[in-house]
């Protein structure tokens, strides 16, 4: 008898200490969506409308390997709904099945929207995100995904424009937009530049990050002018200009640079946020011991220029618009703030 009551003591014990855990929360544990007094975790009601009646809104945003965190696409839905843009372009839209499925349930949730992503870039891809009200996709083409992605040590970077471009061809969308009693069509360039390295170009290195950088550039420049003078143009991404934050930065110059005759053709309209203070810059470093940086650019094209007068842009600033702190939106949303540009056409 003895010995059944402590065979049973043990069992009680050990479904005590099993069962009554150390206090801390299961890794896949995911947070409420509510708090203590019933409030919306994510309803931000800071969060910035930036839809106006009659006027196209362009966010450019990435999305830092998305998803981050377990509740990275309940605070994006979130946003991106309270933005309530017509056109969205993300960068960093990662290629495992697994966090590709979450985003795609996380589109496909959002009634009012619809999407298309990119085939090629593989690990760090492209989405386009549209009001299917307002747009209407028409083709996409994922520019230089037949070139090889590899440096061949010389210095003929057509031959290699994949490589130029970090794996990732920039994804150009054809679109149509309307408000119902008129449209524009548009063509939409995602992009997403190699990183890190420096601000010197490197001629005699074609392996150098900025020196890739300036070619993918040189690359679109030419591809525009020669494919596209006579359409409306959107190039939008991350174009990773680490250094001098300036229009004569290698990575941007053949957009930007008076002195290089192809920027003639092109505005950047967030020009005046780059040449501008740096805490209005798109990358902050967070948590990060790199110094901030405006890497989140929209660039149009000749057709375009005509709207720049009847337009607005800005950096959404993510901390702002949730309530939150940088550290947490770094860790849970993305380290980059989106871009927008809205004009009436």
């Amino acid at each position: 008898m003895l010995k059944t009551i402590n065979r049973l003591f043990y069992i009680l014990l050990f479904l005590v200490f099993s069962c009554g855990g150390g206090g801390g929360s299961s890794p896949t544990e995911t947070e409420p969506d509510t708090n203590d007094s019933g409030d919306n975790l994510y309803d931000f009601p800071n969060a910035t409308n930036l839809d106006q009646p009659n006027q196209i809104e362009v966010v450019t945003w990435n999305i830092r390997n998305f998803p981050q965190h377990s509740t990275s696409a309940d605070y994006v839905k979130a946003l991106l709904e309270k933005w309530n843009a017509d056109i969205y372009l993300f960068q960093e839209v990662s290629g495992s099945n697994d966090k590709k499925s979450e985003l795609i349930e996380m589109l496909n949730s959002m009634t009012n929207y619809s999407y298309v992503l990119d085939e090629e870039s593989g690990n760090l891809g492209f989405a386009l995100v549209y009001k299917t009200g307002n747009v209407t996709f028409i083709s996409k083409n994922e520019l230089w995904s037949d070139t090889p992605n590899g440096n061949d040590g010389d210095s003929d970077y057509e031959n290699n424009a994949q490589y130029q471009f970090a794996s990732r061809p920039p994804m150009e969308s054809y679109i149509t937009w309307t408000d119902g009693t008129k449209s524009m069509d548009l063509y939409v360039i995602n992009v997403h530049y190699k990183c890190c390295g420096d601000d010197e170009y490197e001629s005699n290195d074609p392996g150098d990050e900025t020196t890739r950088r300036h070619h993918a550039s040189l690359l679109l420049t030419d591809y525009i002018i020669n494919n596209r003078s006579s359409d409306n143009v959107i190039i939008a991404g991350d174009f990773n200009n680490v250094g001098e934050q300036s229009v004569t930065n290698p990575t941007i110059s053949p957009f930007t640079d008076p002195n290089i005759a192809s920027s003639t053709n092109f505005s950047m309209v967030d020009k005046s946020i780059m040449t501008g203070p740096s805490s209005g810059y798109s990358w902050q470093g967070w948590t990060s011991s790199y110094a901030p940086a405006h890497f989140d650019h929209i660039i149009i094209n000749t057709p375009l220029l005509q709207y720049e007068s009847v337009s607005t842009m800005g950096v959404i600033h993510t901390p702002t618009e949730t309530n939150s702190t940088p550290n947490v939106v770094d860790s849970r949303i993305s380290d980059h703030q989106p871009v927008f540009f809205r004009f009436l056409p």
